[in-house]
């Protein structure tokens, strides 16, 4: 049973981060429009399972799988890459406001909101090509334990 459920680890771990994130931004959202500030204190550990969520979505994804059936995991992968980043840096800005006593306000909060937005895009952007691989072109799909489009032996993404 753990083996089954490691082997289709990625698709299990790629919808925390898409929830973690879009929450996290409209609680934010939410914190902006009725108060005006956001408190680093406030929605920090959403942030920081997002972060975590996505670095291991993204540590998780069977890039083997992909070989040669697909002509858009680049962009999966790099905008995965983006999104972490982008994370990291949501979470970062908040620890940097929370250590300096600080609230999110005026320019910052504007700069902050831009970043979780920018977030939330990317997220959705990599979901949107995740689907297209798996549900598209049937990327790592499986039926009666074969694959529906097979990676291509011995290719190599710069083939």
């Amino acid at each position: 049973m753990f083996q089954e459920v490691f082997s289709h680890i990625h698709p299990i771990m790629v919808h925390f981060p898409i929830a973690l994130i879009i929450i996290a931004t409209c609680y934010d959202i939410i914190l902006m429009i009725t108060k005006r500030k956001v408190s680093p204190k406030q929605g920090l550990w959403l942030w920081i399972l997002a972060f975590l969520s996505a670095w291991i979505a993204v540590g998780t994804g069977p890039e083997e799988d992909a070989r040669g059936n697909t002509n858009v995991l680049h962009y999966h992968s790099q905008l995965a890459d983006v999104t972490t980043l982008i994370a990291f840096l949501v979470v970062a800005v908040r620890v940097f406001f929370m250590v300096k006593k600080k609230e999110l306000v005026r320019f910052s909060l504007i700069v902050y909101c831009i970043l979780a937005l920018l977030c939330t895009v990317s997220v959705l952007s990599v979901g949107y090509f995740g689907g297209k691989m798996v549900y598209d072109q049937g990327v790592g799909v499986k039926m009666d334990g074969k694959y529906v489009n097979p990676p291509k032996a011995g290719f190599h993404e710069h083939d």
